[in-house]
């Protein structure tokens, strides 16, 4: 078999890789290549330049020196000093070479070979380890992702069943209305028309604003929802929920106060606004006993608009407060639609560079408080949420 000089360069390259090979590569007595093998028993002593005689010891030199002298390839044993400070017997193939350079060719011990494995299998032990961590780590992540969906699957379908109660219960409500005017047998009274006239559009108004709670979810979860920012004046949006919400808090039993002090123009988006604070007096109202009251305070603070509203109900546990701004959350037998409405409020109010949260009221009840940036502070966020 013929060898050629790229197979010849191939196989000295593996011997130079070889963990196992002893490869030593003289000319005129200096080191000229070392495999890896060779610079693991020998440590730095072996290096391109070095003098070989200097990695055996005293009583194997005389050898080295007839190795290197030697015309034709013979076996020989020397006495090689450890990088540990240990001595020990090795076979050398010493073949001279072109140019006068002579190839030692040897075999790591048996003692050296086991240290070599025992080491690589501490390596394998400490990657599988690292493994190991490593998939206990993402398989409890998949854990806790499919507890989350299988919630999720759990609220999507709490929040159906809800959806299409409310919907039922209000289209149910007007064809009950209509059915009514359609078998009147003489003309209603005016006080009986307005009577109709306002079921019916309490039900309208709830379909269309579970409706539109609905849609500002898909929004809120595509981040698609907008706010149109303008300076407007807080307090007549307050008045403004106050007027809509006086027919409800009426029929309810509930009185709504309201104290203001010193809030004037603010920069964001009024129609959004309101329907944060609707949301929140909505809730206050139904969880709110008959014959107590709601408060609604707004206030200055901080370079910030400050807006409470506080019912008289049983509150909320601290460790609850966080949840109840989470998607399709309903707290207690007084939920409102779907669970949806603290949702986009938190939504909305974080567009106005604000935060919203719930803390305990003076009277035992929930409290939910948000704040946005007047147009006095630096950098007005609102503005920058509706681009």
């Amino acid at each position: 078999m013929e060898v050629t000089e790229p197979d010849a360069a191939a196989l000295f390259s593996a011997l130079l890789a070889s963990q196992d090979d002893l490869l030593l590569v003289v000319q005129r007595g200096e080191i000229t290549h070392a495999s890896a093998a060779a610079d693991r028993l020998f440590g730095g002593a072996a290096a391109p330049g070095r003098d070989v005689a200097a990695l055996f010891h005293e009583t194997s030199r005389g050898k080295v020196s007839s190795a290197l002298a030697h015309a034709a390839a013979a076996t020989w044993e020397l006495q090689a000093c450890r990088e540990d400070g240990r001595q020990e017997p090795v076979k050398f193939l010493v073949v001279p070479a072109a140019g006068g350079s002579r190839i030692l060719l040897g075999r790591a011990s048996a003692r050296d070979e086991a240290r070599r494995r025992e080491e690589a299998a501490i390596a394998l032990a400490n990657e599988l380890a690292d493994i190991t961590r490593e998939l206990a780590t993402k398989g409890a992540e998949l854990e806790a992702a499919r507890v989350r969906l299988e919630e999720l699957g759990r609220q999507r379908e709490e929040f159906m069943s809800i959806v299409s109660h409310d919907l039922k219960s209000s289209l149910q409500a007007i064809r009950l209305q209509g059915t009514l005017i359609e078998h009147v047998q003489s003309p209603l009274s005016a006080a009986d028309c307005a009577k109709v006239a306002g079921l019916l559009l309490r039900n309208v108004d709830r379909m269309t604003s579970l409706i539109s709670d609905i849609l500002d979810a898909a929004l809120v979860d595509a981040g698609e929802l907008q706010i149109a920012s303008r300076r407007f004046s807080l307090d007549e949006v307050v008045a403004e929920v106050v007027d809509t919400v006086a027919p409800i808090a009426a029929e309810a039993g509930v009185q709504i106060r309201r104290e203001t002090a010193g809030v004037g123009i603010v920069s964001g988006d009024a129609r959004r606004l309101y329907q944060v604070l609707l949301n929140l007096v909505e809730n206050a109202i139904r969880h709110s006993p008959r014959g107590t009251e709601v408060l609604i305070e707004l206030a200055a603070r901080d370079g910030c608009a400050r807006c409470a509203v506080e019912d008289a109900g049983a509150g909320i546990a601290p460790e609850a407060r966080a949840a109840v701004f989470d998607r399709f959350r309903r707290q207690g037998a007084h939920a409102g639609r779907a669970g949806l409405g603290l949702y986009i409020a938190q939504r909305i109010v974080a567009l106005h560079g604000g935060s919203i949260w719930v803390e305990a009221g003076a009277r035992g009840g929930a409290r939910f408080v948000f704040e946005i940036p007047s147009p006095d502070s630096a950098g007005v966020a609102g503005d920058a949420g509706a681009r």
